[in-house]
């Protein structure tokens, strides 16, 4: 985040803040000296209403001089003047607390020619604007008429700036003290508004010069900014995870190219070794030629079907891959399948099937999975394999249990690691892909594939497929043991 940025940003915020604050005073201070003028408007009137009810009292006056007598020893205001005026004279009536006693105002009377009007203005800035103001705010002189005879009744304009000017030093201080704090509460919020930006840069421009390690920005969520440093730290756990994840990979292909050659040598060996002996053409036994022949031909087979099994994971593997399957018979599937292996292997698989299930599944991969696990099963066991076909909590499962000689813990967390083999399982032919194939091609249809297993009970694979309550099942294609 650069300075002028923040410093652009301080500037608009005491501006904003402190003017407010400013504003804010300034129209308190308005609104007393307007409930101030009001009040002294009030004067007025009532000063005018007092001359009324004296007039009627005494009667109609002589002149100027006879009313203006009448009432200033009755009509004691200090911040009110009066003028009365008739054909020939005025007389100004001034009302003042000078004299042996200020408590007890003394009223003066004086007269003049009506030809001779002073016409006074307050001098000074300060005092013209207050004056100025007081009439912005409704303070005009009033008047009434007794025949040839006006009154006219008017603020005190010295007494007026007399009663207020002492406020004035007060309202500057408070300005200025809005303005200070206007100045500190703007820097205060714009550092702290201004935070978590200043972390995501100066994280940013760490990331920006080669350190990639994750350092999460501190929010407490108060403020609408923290929503970018929740968003960096939400960036920062994905790039956290997206190189965990690369690192996985990484490792999960480094593994699987010494998996893959590993598997892919032993075959290669033999092929190079069989045929380096026939080229040489010392065979004294037509038999070993044969025998020759026949093991090339097994250990190319052993090749290609583990290079179709690579094949079909890596297919399963690319996005959009995943076909929409229509609702099968997953009980005549199992049957379809199961059967003709049983018929291999008489009385050492038994099927266990339900009442009909629906789930939606490309029928040649649960075919797949099953084939793969009932295979396996045999392989790994001598004796009975029970595959069983149930619903239960809205799922179908398949399950294919064996009572051979199990597997560890930490065999069973990667027992559908690609060409994963137990330390015991590595004499028993097979690629070790099997278990991966099964576990993808049930993931496919939104299914999951477990296992149960230890070496005192044996292993239990379990299909879990969501079921399709009140669909009509299709009868899947024929499936055979060879898929």
């Amino acid at each position: 985040m650069s300075v002028s940025f923040e410093r652009r940003a301080l500037v608009f915020s005491t501006v904003a803040i402190a003017g407010t604050l400013t504003f804010l005073v300034a129209v308190l201070a308005l609104a007393l000296y307007w409930v101030y003028v009001r009040s002294l408007g009030a004067q007025l009137n009532d000063t005018l209403d007092e001359v009324r009810a004296y007039a009627a009292l005494h009667g109609a006056p002589r002149g100027a001089a006879d009313l203006a007598n009448g009432v200033a020893s009755r009509l004691v205001r200090p911040q009110v003047l009066m003028t009365v005026l008739d054909p020939a004279q005025r007389a100004d009536i001034r009302w003042n607390r000078s004299g042996a006693d200020p408590s007890h105002p003394s009223a003066s009377v004086t007269l003049s020619d009506r030809s001779h009007i002073k016409i006074s203005s307050p001098s000074g800035l300060p005092a013209q604007l207050l004056v100025g103001v007081a009439t912005l705010f409704g303070l005009n002189p009033v008047q009434t008429q007794f025949g040839q005879i006006s009154v006219i009744v008017r603020a005190s304009d010295s007494a007026l700036v007399a009663a207020v000017a002492p406020f004035l030093p007060w309202l500057v201080l408070a300005e200025l003290t809005a303005l200070v704090f206007g100045f500190a509460l703007a820097r205060l919020l714009t550092r702290e508004a201004l935070r978590p930006l200043a972390d995501v840069t100066a994280a940013l421009e760490r990331f920006a010069s080669g350190d990639l390690t994750p350092q999460p920005v501190a929010t407490d969520g108060r403020h609408r900014l923290d929503a970018l440093a929740l968003a960096y730290n939400g960036a920062i756990d994905q790039v956290a995870r997206a190189f965990a994840e690369r690192e996985r990979a990484q490792a999960g292909m480094r593994q699987f190219i010494a998996d893959a050659g590993h598997q892919l040598r032993t075959p290669l060996t033999v092929i190079r070794g069989f045929t380096a002996i026939l080229r040489q053409g010392d065979l004294r036994d037509t038999r070993d030629h044969e025998r020759m022949l026949d093991a090339i031909n097994r250990q190319s087979l052993v090749m290609g079907s583990l290079i179709d099994k690579l094949i079909l994971l890596e297919r399963w593997e690319r996005p959009g891959e995943t076909e929409q399957a229509e609702p099968i018979d997953v009980v005549q599937l199992v049957e379809d399948v199961v059967s003709p292996i049983g018929e291999a292997h008489l009385e050492r698989v038994r099927l266990h099937a339900g009442n009909a299930a629906s789930v939606a599944i490309d029928p040649s991969d649960l075919a797949q999975a099953l084939t793969n696990l009932t295979d396996n099963a045999l392989k790994y066991t001598e004796g009975p394999v029970d595959v069983s076909v149930r619903q239960a909590g809205g799922k179908v499962l398949i399950e294919v249990a064996d009572a051979g000689p199990g597997m560890t813990a930490e065999e069973s967390r990667h027992a559908f690691d690609r060409f994963f083999r137990g330390a015991n399982r590595r004499e028993i032919e097979g690629s070790g892909l099997g278990l991966s194939i099964a576990r993808r091609a049930i993931e496919r249809a939104g299914g999951s594939l477990t296992v149960d297993s230890s070496p005192a009970k044996g292993s239990k694979f379990t299909i879990a497929l969501p079921a399709i309550p009140g669909r009509r099942a299709v009868s899947p294609p024929r499936q055979t043991a060879g898929v």
